[in-house]
This record gives structure tokens, sequence and C-alpha cells, in this order.
């Protein structure tokens, strides 16, 4: 039996402590969520180290499905619940799961071979596992799939070991400082990576207490009342929610934010403008993480450091190792890097070399800290100079009627690549022209006119994946079709 189906198993006695759902109102303590979690013994029992697909939304019989998974020795495939029909039928396609759980009718419909479980309709509760012995892993056994189209519609699946997560969480509670008193809130879709690693299994070996709500979007009216009511310790959130949060500007003196170490912020760097403006306006500090879906969190920039300062991705958690290479490459190694890429062992082989997962993310070391500066791919290369989109964005943060800015580069005959940007502003009915002139006055302040985008193109909203990553090719693709001055 695996560390991690231990761990998991440890939940049996857990009475005290447990998950609080607010969008439904309701609590169940970890014991008794691992009691209904053997429900799905028999049928999840019947297989082994086979793929279950997961399309529900967040709640807490999300995390007994996920408990189930694991203890039956099967792969947890994790897909966000408002996926379209459309990419559901292509990710099964890909996938090919033995199993889908999910509420969602339409997934009968058009997978009639897939073997498909409601579990609103299944209520046969196990007296125990029987298959548990049968069904123990190992270490090295594959416990998740993570499923990602990515920013490039490609698909992809990491390949997530027992060990893998075990030593990742157990070093993400060691960094972070979490423990049995750590109250989370878990807000991000489970389908994603985010509240599984951050909140979903800290919490679980912890045996902490959880709040959780279906999404953002339907508590962000109450998003920080519950922060104060709740008392809670911490949050994980994506920048989109970081720029819905300052545009709406609460009004949030009579809350008591005491209890709250910090929140956290990945899926995509959060500009330096943003982390500062939303501490200066809701005294709560923001500390910009970093990890991959191969890797899970790899970093932490902790505000409670006395030292803290905004603008970088922390240290290393103890978990892996990290260097950076001769192209500025950052490269990880430990008991967190993933075991593969599902059908694709060549693409595995290309990023993992002696143990050695290369990121393709730009980094630099500046006092002892990790400084985030680009996905290598994202630099655009304008007459044979490398240049960082991160930089110019930057700068567009700082204007005040800012609220998301994009930097890319589209082709050019001669320079090989040139520079635009996309903006979209707090108030859609500012004057663009205005604002557009002050940007560049912004800019020739602090660069040099060769890395001046030749056009500013305002837009209502930047393409994203269910993440809240940007889609930087669909960006590339609507400005490219943009006819620049």
């Amino acid at each position: 039996m695996s560390q991690l189906q231990n761990k998991i198993r440890e939940l049996h006695d857990a009475h005290g402590s447990g998950v609080k759902d607010i969008s439904g109102d309701s609590f169940k303590s970890y014991s008794d969520i691992y009691q209904s979690s053997l429900r799905f013994s028999n049928v999840f029992g019947k297989y082994h180290k086979e793929v279950i697909s997961v399309v529900l939304p967040n709640s807490i019989e999300y995390i007994e499905v996920l408990i189930a998974c694991l203890l039956t020795g099967n792969i947890f495939n994790p897909i966000p619940f408002f996926t379209s029909d459309e990419e559901l039928e292509r990710i099964f396609e890909y996938i090919e799961p033995k199993m889908v759980i999910t509420t969602r009718d339409v997934v009968q419909k058009f997978t009639p071979r897939l073997h498909v479980l409601n579990p609103q309709n299944y209520t046969d509760v196990s007296k125990e596992i029987v298959t548990l012995t049968e069904s123990s892993a190992g270490g090295s056994d594959v416990a998740a799939l993570y499923y990602s189209s990515g920013t490039t519609g490609s698909p992809k699946g990491v390949l997530y070991s027992h060990d893998n997560i075990f030593y990742l969480i157990e070093s993400i509670n060691r960094g972070f400082g979490f423990n049995e008193d750590t109250k989370h809130l878990a807000i991000l879709p489970f389908g994603h990576t985010a509240s599984i690693n951050y909140n979903i299994f800290p919490c679980l070996f912890n045996r902490s207490n959880l709040v959780l709500a279906d999404s953002f979007s339907n508590i962000a009216s109450r998003f920080f009342r519950i922060l104060s009511d709740e008392k809670i310790n911490y949050a994980q959130i994506v920048p989109t929610i970081v720029y819905m949060l300052l545009k709406i500007r609460y009004q949030t003196q009579s809350l008591d934010f005491s209890s709250l170490m910090f929140l956290g912020c990945g899926s995509s760097i959060l500009p330096l403008e943003s982390q500062m403006q939303f501490e200066k306006q809701y005294g709560i500090k923001i500390g910009n993480l970093y990890g991959l879906s191969e890797t899970g969190p790899t970093h932490i920039d902790d505000p409670r450091s006395a030292q803290w300062k905004p603008g970088t991705i922390g240290l290393a958690l103890d978990v892996n190792q990290c260097k950076i290479s001769e192209n500025s490459e950052l490269q990880i190694k430990g008991r967190n890097v993933f075991l593969g890429y599902y059908k694709n062992h060549k693409l595995y082989q290309e990023v993992v070399k002696d143990g050695w997962f290369s990121t393709g993310d730009i980094v630099s070391y500046e006092n002892n800290k990790y400084v985030y500066k680009d996905r290598a791919k994202d630099l655009i290369i304008k007459g044979g100079i490398n240049i960082v989109p991160a930089e110019l964005e930057e700068i567009l943060y700082t204007h005040p009627s800012v609220q998301e800015a994009v930097v890319v580069g589209i082709s050019h005959d001669i320079h090989g690549e040139d520079i635009i940007s996309a903006v979209t502003l707090k108030d859609e009915l500012s004057d663009q022209e205005s604002i557009k002139s002050e940007l560049y006055g912004l800019l020739s302040q602090k660069l040099s006119s060769y890395k001046h985008p030749v056009d500013i193109i305002f837009l209502e909203t930047l393409p994203k994946t269910h993440s809240g990553k940007l889609k930087r090719k669909e960006v590339r693709r609507i400005l490219d079709n943009h006819d620049c001055r």
C-alpha cells in the first residue's frame, strides 16, 4: 500500500474536522466523507490502475470520488465541470477512460461506449473496501492523470504517481506552514490542479478544515465577508480574480482578516503593479506562486517573511532542486517531477534528461530569490534581439485605467517579428485614444523605442483557458488580423 493510500486511510477516524460547502450550506466530517466514499468501492473495485474521469462541480461529493479512486488503486482524471460538450468528446477520445463520473446527462448521449456513473443515483454503501488488498498501489504507480490542452491547443496528459503526490503535499505543508489548524477556502475549479494541490490534499493530509464554494463567480460579492466570517487562514486565487476584485472596489473596513496568512496566486504570473495595488486597497498580501502540472507547486513567495518584497516567485520548496540553464531556463529535479506524458513518451524524453525537467520558463536568481521572466516560447525576437513581453506588460499595468495587458510578437517581413499589445480597460467607456497616448508616454519613459509596440489594441476581454491562463496564441491570431498603424 502506498504512503498516499495510508495517509488517506487515516481519515476514517477524523470526526472533528471536515469540509463545509457554503454553496450548499452543508458540512461533513472527514470520517463521514471517508465512509461515504466507500459506496463507490464495489464499482471502482472492479477496476485497477484504470483511468476514471471525473466531471463534477466543486462539492463534498467530489472529494469522496477522489478518495475512492486513490484507495482502489485507480487513476484519478479531473476535468472541469464546465468543459464544453465538444471538448469533452475530444478529451475522452484521447484519454479513453474506463469510467466517467459525472452529473451531466450529455456525456452518455455522445459517448455511449463509456461506463458513466452519476454519483447522485448511486447509493450502494459497502461496509468496507473488500478489494483494498488487491488494489494496493506502489509509490511509483500512477495516481492521477492531469489533462491539459495547454495554451496551444495540443492535448497533454501528465501522469502523476502516488509518491509524486505524497512527497509534494508533505513539502507544501512544510513550506507553507500548513497544519491541523490551518483553515482553507477553495474556490477554484476542482478540475484543475490548483485547488487539488494547494487546498484539498493539504487539508486531507492535515485533517484540517476546508471551506469550499462551487465557483468564485457565485460568491464574488461575499468573498471578503467569507474570509472574515469563516476566519480563513489560506485561499488560492488566480490573477483574473485579482483583477475583478480590484475593479469592483469592495468596502472591507468592518471586516477582520487577522486570521488570513496571505492569499496565494497562481496559474499565471500576477503583475507586480496589481500585486501592490491589491495590498494597498485591501490590506491583504498576495504571494505570487509558481508551479506546473508536471511538478505541482515548486516555489513559495511568502509575504510573511520579514524581508519579503513582491515581484519574485520566492524560494524553492524542499521537495525539489532547481537550477538555471545557460539559456536562463528553469530546470527542476525531485520526487515531485512527473512520471511521463500520457501516450507520448517521446515528448517526456525531450523535456526530462537525467531527472531534470526543463520547464520552458525563463527565470533569474536575484537576492536569493527566483524571478520569473517569461515563457521561453513567448519571447519576441525583433531583428535578432530578444524582447521579454513581461517587461512591457509590467509598464502597461501601471496605468490606472488598465485592467489586463498582454504583449505578443507578430510576423514582420524585415524584423522577423514586431511587437503589438492588447489591453482591456477597467471602464469600457474610457477615452481609448487618450489612454493609448498615455501608455506610449509611459513606455517612452522606461524603454528604448525599439521595444515599443507598433500598436496598442483595446479588447473587451482576453481569451483564456478554463484555469485562467492567457491564450497567447489566440491573442496573436486576433492581433495578426488587425490592421496595425
